[in-house]
């Protein structure tokens, strides 16, 4: 977005884009040093952070000039670069190298977008799963096993004679303690993803690979290819085509799970359409046939009927009311006509 918005090829325009994926790294990198022993490794300190070139000496001192009492109870400054990054479009707007307030609030939209998502990574940190979730698993794996020890030894009484052994060695108490610590290891692995082991996060590759792809995205802004036409400009029929391989393996494309279903008439009549039953055309249509049935005393009416006005279909139906519908209609609070204009 930096590349998209901050336009210019002048020295300050590369500076001020540099700067913002810069900064915007910063954050990922304090956040992933607090929470990932590869990164605390790699950046023992703030000095380290300097000297690897995510942030300059000047920098570093502005950072710790913001220390208050307060530091050490309201955690680390995550926030300061992003405010850092935000500053930067607000200068880059007002120097004109972004080009209107819309493309500023796109920037900065973007910039609270990421600083939201490290965010949430700091709060699943904090509580990757819920507490009582992982010590209840801990605490019934260790306890059942502990119980499964003595209560599943062979117990050879006086009484009773004993000529062989029927189990030597415990299959399935063996199966459950494979299964059961298996699922354990699978708990302390969801409690820190950010760990050192083969099957977590690749932080430092995140941090080199985003602040590489960002510079080199920066440098080399608003380049693209010159306008021509594409291969299948001229063909009227667009050859796909595939590799040898490929080309022997059928496709299945994607259809809906009801697009196969065919509910026409089997004898070719149409489909009559009319309004539903419970819509409030109808249901005034129902009232006023009532009120003409109550002034006219024996003259009942026992069908009216419902009409589509569109040209492609004029069906006619006719629906019997008796009087017993009528009753339960006025009868029932969900049915009853609206007075005003409102749906109900």
């Amino acid at each position: 977005m930096a590349n998209l918005y901050v336009r210019g090829v002048t020295e300050k325009a590369r500076i001020y884009r540099r700067n913002i994926m810069r900064y915007c790294e910063l954050v990922q990198i304090l956040v992933f040093r607090d929470m990932s022993m590869r990164v605390r490794r790699r950046f023992p300190t703030l000095d380290t952070i300097v000297a690897a070139g995510f942030m300059n000496k000047h920098e570093l001192e502005l950072y710790n000039s913001y220390d208050t009492k307060y530091n050490s109870k309201l955690g680390t400054k995550y926030w300061i670069p992003a405010n850092w990054a935000l500053c930067m479009t607000y200068k880059a707007r007002k120097d004109g190298y972004i080009e209107s307030n819309y493309f500023k609030a796109q920037m900065e939209s973007e910039i609270r977008t990421w600083r939201t998502n490290i965010e949430w990574v700091c709060n699943y940190d904090w509580v990757p799963l819920p507490l009582m979730y992982p010590q209840l698993v801990c605490l019934a794996v260790n306890l059942y096993f502990m119980v499964s020890m003595i209560s599943r030894q062979l117990v050879i009484e006086k009484h009773k004679i004993v000529d062989e052994v029927d189990v030597y060695f415990p299959i399935m108490t063996f199966l459950q303690f494979i299964f059961y610590m298996g699922w354990l290891k699978v708990i302390e692995v969801l409690l820190n993803p950010f760990g050192e082991d083969d099957d977590d996060f690749e932080t430092n590759a995140l941090i080199d690979r985003n602040i590489t792809m960002g510079l080199m995205i920066a440098d080399n802004p608003m380049k693209t290819p010159d306008l021509r036409k594409d291969p299948f400009f001229d063909e009227a029929d667009m050859p796909l085509l595939y590799s040898e391989e490929s080309s022997h393996i059928p496709n299945h494309h994607y259809h809906g799970s009801a697009s196969g279903v065919h509910l026409e008439h089997q004898n070719g009549t149409p489909t009559l359409m009319m309004p539903h039953s419970q819509s409030e055309a109808n249901l005034r249509q129902i009232k006023s046939l009532k009120s003409v049935e109550d002034d006219d005393g024996d003259e009942k009416f026992n069908a009216f009927s419902m009409s589509h006005d569109d040209s492609r279909m004029r069906n006619w139906r006719e629906v019997s009311i008796d009087s017993s519908f009528l009753e339960d209609l006025n009868e029932n609070k969900d049915w009853k006509i609206a007075t005003n204009l409102q749906k109900f």
